[in-house]
């Protein structure tokens, strides 16, 4: 039995991405009159990339997420189409459409768990990028994790407390705990959110199937995109074992 979905006011309120990342979508989007981003939820990152004359588009499968989209899209004034859909299959009123960007921000990437998946969702950005067009990402660095972290560190037990969160006037104490397969890199977050003053606690799902650079690169050029630029940060530090994270750009060719 699958997990209930995720409150929508919770995961936005946990879930912010990372510094700098509006920034960097904000400026590889120059000059690109329609955009797409894949996994958009309440629209943090897209809602920013609002330009006269600029077309935005949305897609993402939590209904609660894209209605607070919509309503922060009337408050701010911006003009942006927020679709319920899957990347996996996206619905039609986006399928004849072609896009000079297409950004898959915070991790957005690892919500893909099947075999098959990321190249089905590659293939259909491939499809509607015109020439030249770009495929902007980040996820979390997992290659150096992969390599050398040991399961055995990880006891079923660990829990880590992340603090206390103000949310639409209420206060939450947050605790997260998570499990690890590396054979099927595979890491299951579940986020417990408890009201303070209470006993009835919340829980927020958020499987992840994480992909190396060498396969990451390889389901790039199979769907016809150019050697990616890849940078360990949102500023352009070199992806190595230092890195955080994995922010990537990749030219349709």
């Amino acid at each position: 039995m699958s997990a209930p979905p995720y409150p929508a006011e919770l995961y936005a309120a946990l879930h912010r991405g990372n510094p700098g990342d509006v920034d960097f979508y904000r400026h590889a989007c120059t000059g690109a009159t329609r955009v797409l981003e894949l996994g958009c939820g309440d629209g943090r990152v897209l809602l920013a990339l609002a330009e006269d004359g600029r077309e935005l588009w949305g897609l993402d499968l939590h209904d609660g997420l894209l209605e607070r989209g919509r309503a922060q899209a009337k408050a701010a004034g911006v003009d942006a189409h927020f679709v319920e859909g899957d990347m996996l299959d996206w619905p039609a009123e986006l399928a004849e459409l072609r896009f000079e960007r297409i950004t898959i921000p915070h991790g957005g990437l690892y919500c893909l768990l099947g075999e098959g998946e990321l190249a089905r969702v590659l293939d259909n950005c491939a499809r509607a990028l015109v020439p030249g067009g770009e495929l902007l990402f980040d996820v979390w660095a997992a290659d150096d994790f992969h390599a050398d972290a040991d399961p055995e560190d990880q006891a079923p037990s660990w829990q880590d407390h992340l603090g206390r969160f103000e949310i639409e006037g209420r206060d939450w104490e947050i605790i997260e705990r998570s499990s690890w397969d590396p054979a099927r890199q595979r890491i299951d977050v579940v986020y417990t959110h408890v009201p303070v003053g209470s006993y009835e606690a919340i829980e927020g799902h958020l499987p992840q199937r994480y992909f190396l650079r060498p396969e990451l690169e390889a389901a790039l050029a199979a769907a016809g995109f150019e050697p990616p630029q890849l940078h360990g940060d949102f500023a352009g530090a070199p992806y190595d074992a230092e890195a955080e994270l994995m922010v990537g750009r990749a030219r349709r060719s």
